[in-house]
C-alpha cells in the first residue's frame, strides 16, 4: 500500500504542471483610462517542461501577451492580458482560457466595476428642417475632474465646437449644420485628458445626422 501511495504521489507531482497565483484579477481603473493590464503569475510545479499552447480570449477587447511559451521545472512566468476598456461601464467579467501541453486548462478572469467618464445627452441627434445648431450636454458623474480637450467631426458639413461650462465636470458640444449639408452623417469624437501617469485616454463619441 505504501508503495502504491508513493507511486501515485510521484505521478501527481510529474503532472503538477503550471500553478497560478490567482485565476482572477480585479481591475481598479481611472474613469478616463483607455486600457488596463491584468497580470497572471505562475510557476511550473512539475518535473517536466510545460508549453502553453492555446490561449483563447472570450472577448475581442482582450489581448494576451507572453514572454515565451515553454517553461522548465520550477520556472516562473507571467501572462499579461491587456483589456481595451473602450467606453464600457459597470460590472465587467472577461474570461481567457489557457491550455497547456500536459492536457490541463484554466480559465483566467479579468473583472472590475468600470466607472463612466461622462454622461452624454443626447448621444445621437438629428438636425433637420430649419435647425442650424443642436447641443449635446456632457456631465462628469465622478467626484474627480476630467478635462475634455477637443471635439472633432468626421463630416465637413457638420462642424463641432466644444464649450466649457464647468472645467472638468460639465461641457457642451455644439453641432452646426452648414448650408451644403444633405443627408450628412457624422461621428463626433471627444478627446479626454489622459489620467495621471498614462499617455492615452478614452475617446467619447456622439452621432449627428442632417437629412
Amino acid at each position: 500500500m505504501k508503495t502504491l501511495i508513493a507511486l501515485c504521489f510521484l505521478a501527481c507531482a510529474a503532472r503538477a504542471g503550471l500553478k497560478w497565483e490567482t485565476t482572477e484579477v480585479r481591475l481598479e481603473v481611472h474613469p478616463a483610462q483607455a486600457t488596463a493590464n491584468a497580470v497572471f503569475r505562475f510557476s511550473n510545479a512539475g518535473k517536466e517542461a510545460v508549453t502553453i499552447g492555446d490561449v483563447k480570449v472570450g472577448c475581442g477587447c482582450l489581448a494576451p501577451q507572453l514572454a515565451k511559451r515553454t517553461y522548465g521545472p520550477g520556472e516562473e512566468g507571467e501572462l499579461t492580458i491587456r483589456f481595451d476598456l473602450g467606453n464600457r461601464a459597470g460590472p465587467q467579467s472577461k474570461t481567457t482560457t489557457v491550455r497547456t501541453s500536459d492536457g490541463q486548462s484554466v480559465d483566467l478572469v479579468v473583472s472590475g466595476n468600470l466607472p463612466k467618464a461622462y454622461d452624454v445627452l443626447p448621444a445621437m441627434m438629428r438636425i433637420g428642417g430649419t435647425e442650424k445648431t443642436k447641443t449635446a450636454r456632457l456631465v462628469n458623474p465622478n467626484p474627480i475632474p476630467i478635462r475634455l480637450l477637443s471635439a472633432t467631426s468626421s463630416h465637413k458639413e457638420l462642424s463641432a465646437e466644444l464649450k466649457t461650462i464647468r472645467e472638468g465636470f460639465e461641457y457642451e458640444v455644439l453641432i452646426t449644420r452648414k448650408p451644403a449639408a444633405s443627408n450628412a452623417r457624422a461621428v463626433i469624437r471627444i478627446e479626454l485628458e489622459p489620467p495621471p501617469g498614462k499617455s492615452d485616454a478614452k475617446i467619447l463619441k456622439l452621432y449627428a445626422h442632417a437629412p
